[in-house]
């Protein structure tokens, strides 16, 4: 079916990029150019602004910095019409002269009634820039402009990203919002992208995509959520890409804005603090560029806060019969309880330079930084009931007399950075307009872990509802008796990952015409070459106690007597806890003293420094081609994209003798390469001023996270499973169907409806099995083990419905006409086919998605109230449905309000998580507890100053 597709498309998207080289007469007549900046009154730029050549179909959008350029146009006299939601539509005359650039300016008056007692402007500040910019896109997308990002008490990147429809996102251990997943597919189907090039994630388990929590939202202009690509765009994602744009200075008055603030956690009841800063100005104003030919801006973020969350996790369910009448039933072997404190520091900042050497060269140089800091202490207790040593008693409690129980202390540092460079010139000759740029990105994280651990002997526990959330095996007093414990191991974890991604693209583009309808033809060629390693450093080690047992009891290393006693939301309390420092000062003290106390595990260290190794290397050299036509009020864009993927992997396979002890390491390499050819095509009707459709049939493919690729093996004797990388896996390949309805309201909103369907081929998915023998060399001495490896799975049908509506109430009578509405809901469904199981849901899919947000705004006041509601989604796929890995469905209601004490300053509030909405994770049914994670709620209030 694809490949009929593919013979179909292929000679329509050629023949219409053979057009586009046909020169008609006009072609060879003296032609000019009209470039300009379209700015409000108070030199503000007006992103997605139209601008038209009256009595043509001729026309443009004003990018991110209010700029605009019509290239090849016949010397002569003409009129512009600019049109942009929100303001007066404006005509202004403009004479070409061949050969030459002619700059024009305008200024736009809005046009905003005045409500008397309602400011309108107070809430949709910043929605018409964004409005206006997905109005005149050629493809499906939406745009998050930096004033509406600063209407919702969001601090990074994914929790603005979540108040749009058909995004989900995960959170991280401390209830901030982390990684984003779009329209139903796993998170490596979407590209995480800074100014149009892709960053790297430097996560433990090998991701792609970079998470982002760590990115504030402070230092971007703008974000954009592309749902269909064009061919000029990476087409290493089937789901679609986050972009993240830095700003541009815009004005020749000085830009200056600055934010600072206070405010407290609930949950661990300590303080946070937030500032951030802007300023930006254009200089050397002249004829030719009447808004200066440099431009300067710089920002910059700071974010501190105590944050933490408590938690209770069971994520080892095994299936027994325990003879009672039940038959086979899982059952909880380990449980664990967690209370952590941590403190988390968040910086960004960015520094934008352009240079405009005439109306038609200039350049632009970027800088982006992040960074996130977290020092943590962790308390956890475990207890585990081994199913061979575990019955069930007549009164239904499950009881064992060999028991055991764990208290341990970790202290660790997480250091997470990004760094982006980015250098973009633009230039014409003739009528061919070139752009070029290199991208260069730098992620890296440093994990610094050390776990301390004590440990009892056997002793009886005994568990009665093991469908309850809050698991509690009872029969000892293992949560305050510190007699039961004695040192057990240390184990000091330090690894680094690292991601790099360089880039270098040329572009061209040259206008022309088909009759009087305006195309334009456009060809690029791209270079990216993306590195990702993890390793484990070598002070990494595990240790055991092996010293007198008094000397070791956990009696000489007791904490607080109750760590917490509120701890989940109230349901129980921790415990005894273990003195951090103590401990850690005891270990030191006798780290590699040759006097008994602790004992290197050699073998431990070996196995767990050489199983974490990976580097992996992706080259991808990619070319378009793009047209562009323009049919009166049908927009028709074509193209095709190739891309060819080059891969180098290696990794380590270990063995371990029949004592589980370290045996060889081997080094693995893998080489392999493939061609992609993604035919495009995408169109937009005008119904009205204010209506349009959009449809797009595209060709995608999204690459396995690196982890998965690795040729790497892990045995593991105990518990007899094998884990294997594999290099053979191949991308996923997606045929896209996209159709969109939008209708745009005069008081700056928008109701919008549409549908998409994906068909994915080849998706990844994670393989549970029992080893034959001939699975690989060797397999045989492996008989009936458990073999894990990540394999490609046939066909995935994912299908979907997005509905959007943005509308200020301004119709309505009286004080109503203050109130603003924000929704947006999406419905998604998937089935998919693997080796073993079918008709399966992707990980990732959630069925429902919603935002809603109410506000109302009197004057200059403004209050708000945030609602977000991700369904549930599988984590992780197992065996079958009972054994696969589910998070919950969850509500998040938010609330923010401002006041605007005159022109320059405004006072805000803020809260998140109001109704300490938990994050939880089942196993197979609901009944059965995996995680579940308590964050409680946070907030600040402060001033904003603007100039």
């Amino acid at each position: 079916m694809k490949q009929r597709i593919h013979h179909m498309l292929l000679p329509v998207f050629l023949l219409a990029l053979l057009v586009c080289g046909v020169n008609n007469a006009s072609a060879q007549q003296t032609l000019g150019n009209i470039k300009g900046q379209i700015t409000d009154t108070e030199g503000n730029a007006l992103p997605g602004a139209s601008v038209q050549i009256k009595g043509t179909n001729r026309g443009a959008a004003t990018s991110t910095s209010g700029n605009f350029e019509l290239q090849g146009v016949k010397a002569g006299s003409y009129t512009l019409v600019i049109n942009y939601m929100g303001y007066k539509s404006q005509e202004v005359a403009v004479e070409v002269t061949g050969g030459k650039t002619t700059v024009k300016d305008l200024k736009m008056s809005s046009n905003a009634r005045d409500l008397s007692t309602v400011t309108v402007s107070s809430v949709l500040e910043g929605q018409q820039k964004a409005l206006n910019q997905q109005r005149n896109a050629d493809n499906i997308k939406q745009v998050v402009s930096a004033d509406v990002m600063g209407r919702f008490p969001d601090l990074n990147v994914a929790e603005s990203m979540q108040r749009l429809p058909g995004v989900t996102i995960g959170r991280n251990s401390s209830g901030e919002g982390s990684t984003v997943q779009l329209r139903g597919t796993p998170g490596n189907f979407t590209n995480i992208n800074v100014n149009g090039e892709q960053i790297m994630g430097t996560g433990e388990n090998g991701e792609r995509n970079a998470t982002l929590d760590l990115i504030p939202v402070n230092v971007l202009s703008s974000m954009e959520v592309v749902k269909t690509l064009t061919p000029d765009l990476d087409g290493d994602a089937i789901a679609g890409a986050i972009n993240m744009k830095s700003p541009t200075a815009t004005s020749m008055h000085t830009k200056l804005a600055l934010d600072a603030g206070l405010g407290y956690n609930g949950l661990r009841k300590k303080s946070n603090g937030i500032g951030n800063l802007s300023v930006g100005k254009r200089f050397f104003q002249d004829a030719s560029n009447p808004n200066g030919r440099l431009g300067v801006i710089l920002t910059g973020s700071y974010y501190r806060t105590t944050n933490g969350y408590d938690e209770v996790n069971a994520q080892v369910w095994q299936q027994n019969d325990f003879e009672d009448g039940k038959g086979a039933i899982y059952f909880p072997t380990d449980v664990r309880y967690l209370y952590v404190e941590n403190q988390r520091t968040r910086k960004g900042a960015s520094a934008t330079i352009d240079y405009n050497f005439s109306p038609v060269t200039s350049i632009v140089a970027n800088i982006m930084y992040s960074d996130r800091d977290n020092e943590l202490t962790r308390y956890r207790k475990r207890t585990r009931m081994q199913l061979k040593n575990t019955t069930v008693d007549d009164d239904g409690e499950y009881i064992t007399t060999k028991g055991r129980s764990y208290n341990e202390v970790k202290a660790g540092t997480e250091d997470n950075m990004n760094i982006n460079y980015n250098l973009q010139g633009e230039t014409q000759i003739g009528r061919v307009k070139l752009d070029a740029g290199v991208f260069y990105s730098n992620s890296k994280y440093k994990n610094r872990a050390n776990t301390f651990n004590f440990i009892t002997g056997n002793i009886p526990l005994t568990i009665r509802d093991i469908s309850s959330d809050y698991l509690m095996a009872t029969g000892t007093d293992w949560r305050n008796d510190a007699s039961l414990f004695t040192y057990n191991t240390v184990e000091r974890d330090y690894w680094n990952t690292e991601g790099n991604n360089f880039v270098a693209k040329l572009n061209a583009q040259i206008p022309y015409k088909i009759g009087n309808n305006a195309a334009m033809f456009k060809a690029g060629v791209k270079i990216k070459r993306m590195h990702n390693q993890r390793y484990k450093l070598p002070n990494t080690i595990v240790s055991n106690f092996s010293g007198d047992k008094a000397a070791g009891n956990l009696a000489n290393f007791s904490g607080l007597s109750q760590v917490d006693d509120h701890l989940l939301d109230g349901n129980m309390n921790f415990g005894l806890g273990v003195d951090r420092d103590k401990t850690i000062n005891f270990f030191d003290e006798n780290e590699g003293l040759d006097n008994g106390i602790f004992t290197q595990d050699a073998s431990g260290t070996r196995i767990s420094q050489d199983a974490y190794y990976y580097d992996a290397v992706e080259t991808v050299t990619a070319g378009y081609l793009m047209n562009r036509i323009q049919f009166n009020r049908l927009m028709l864009l074509g193209g095709l994209r190739v891309e060819r993927t080059s891969v180098d992997y290696k990794g380590n396979i270990i063995t371990q003798d029949e004592d589980e002890l370290w045996k060889s390491t081997s080094l693995t390499e893998k080489k392999n390469s493939y061609t992609r050819f993604l035919p495009n095509i995408q169109a937009k009707y005008d119904l009205t001023k204010s209506s349009l459709i959009r449809g797009g049939l595209t060709f995608g493919y999204s690459r396995p996270n690196f982890v998965d690729l690795v040729p790497g093996r892990i045995v593991n004797i105990l518990s007899e499973t094998i884990t294997d990388g594999n290099p053979e896996l191949k991308p996923a390949f997606s045929t896209n169907l996209d159709l969109m309805a939008e209708k745009y309201l005069s008081n700056l909103g928008i109701l919008s409806a549409g549908v998409f369907y994906k068909k994915i081929d080849k998706f990844q998915y994670n393989s549970v099995t029992t080893l034959t023998g001939n699975e690989f060399d060797g397999a045989d001495q492996y008989a009936n083990w458990r073999y894990y490896q990540i394999l490609n799975g046939n066909t995935a049908n994912v299908y979907g419905l997005e509905l959007n509506a943005q509308a200020n109430l301004t119709f309505l009578p009286g004080f109503l006409k203050g109130f603003t509405v924000f929704a947006n809901y999406t419905y998604s469904h998937s089935n998919a086919d693997a080796q073993f199981r079918k008709d399966l849901r992707l990980p990732g899919q959630a069925t429902h998605t919603a935002n809603a947000s109410l506000a109302y705004s009197l004057k200059g006041f403004t209050i708000q109230g945030n609602l977000n509601y991700n369904g549930s989604y599988i984590v992780s796929l197992g065996e079958d449905a009972e054994t696969d890995v589910i998070r919950d469905a969850r509500t998040q209601i938010d609330a923010n309000a401002s006041y605007q004490l005159n022109k320059w300053f405004t006072i805000y509030v803020e809260a998140q998580n109001l109704t300490n909405a938990p994050q939880r994770a089942y196993f197979g049914q609901k009944s059965r507890i995996y995680e579940k994670q308590f964050y409680s709620y946070w907030g600040r209030a402060g001033v904003k100053f603007r100039l």
